[in-house]
């Protein structure tokens, strides 16, 4: 399945600057749980995120996870989360940036390893994580959003298409990204804002010193 043909139509809004939750939902062909973690994790998970999604996107995704820990066979909504609105801007920056971000990944995604997601406990596991970062993802505060996010997309490939493996990665990347955001917070509560930027000069550092 070529979700990143489809992702245009999934974020269309017809003219109107904002679009409901429910909306997007509808236009979602399969509303399994791994098609709409990619969804709803994408936005937030783009190297420049596009913003006014993390927070309610967030919310779903909290709500998807714990439905995925309890081993919910198909995900349910109350209407208040259905009628929140997204706004969309005019232009197709932030869409051709997430179809060309989910066509890359989706050429090394393939079946293999599927016991990661036959095996209970893990697969219950990998809802835990997913409603962690959820919770970070409405945190409105710098660093707290992609990682998270990037860790929820790589479980929702996984689950869409039966590879453990991407599976994996997302479980590593969940783990990263909360680690991530505590430290943030942990810094904030210390150092006040500060800390974002002394986060920030660390992984430059680690970037540069990679290079």
């Amino acid at each position: 399945m070529k979700l990143s043909k489809d992702i245009k139509s999934i974020f269309e809004h017809d003219g109107s600057t904002v679009v409901t939750v429910e909306t997007i939902l509808e236009r979602v062909s399969s509303k399994s749980f791994g098609i709409l973690l990619v969804i709803l994790a994408l936005p937030s998970a783009l190297p420049v995120p596009a913003p006014g999604y993390s927070v309610p996107f967030g919310i779903v995704l909290i709500l998807l996870g714990t439905q995925m820990a309890a081993a919910r066979a198909t995900p349910w909504f109350p209407e208040r989360v259905l009628r929140r609105t997204i706004k969309v801007k005019e232009d197709s920056k932030a869409l051709d940036a997430m179809v060309k971000f989910l066509a890359f990944f989706e050429v090394f995604v393939r079946p293999r390893l599927r016991f990661v997601f036959t095996t209970g406990l893990f697969y219950r596991a990998l809802g835990c994580m997913v409603t962690l970062c959820g919770i970070s993802m409405c945190i409105p505060v710098p660093l707290t959003n992609t990682a998270p996010a990037f860790g929820v997309f790589l479980i929702g490939l996984g689950t869409l298409e039966e590879d453990g493996l991407a599976g994996l990665a997302g479980l590593a990347a969940s783990i990263a990204g909360i680690a991530l955001s505590i430290t943030v917070l942990v810094l904030i509560a210390y150092f006040g804002m500060e800390g974002v930027d002394m986060v920030k000069d660390f992984i430059k550092g680690m970037l540069g010193a990679g290079g």
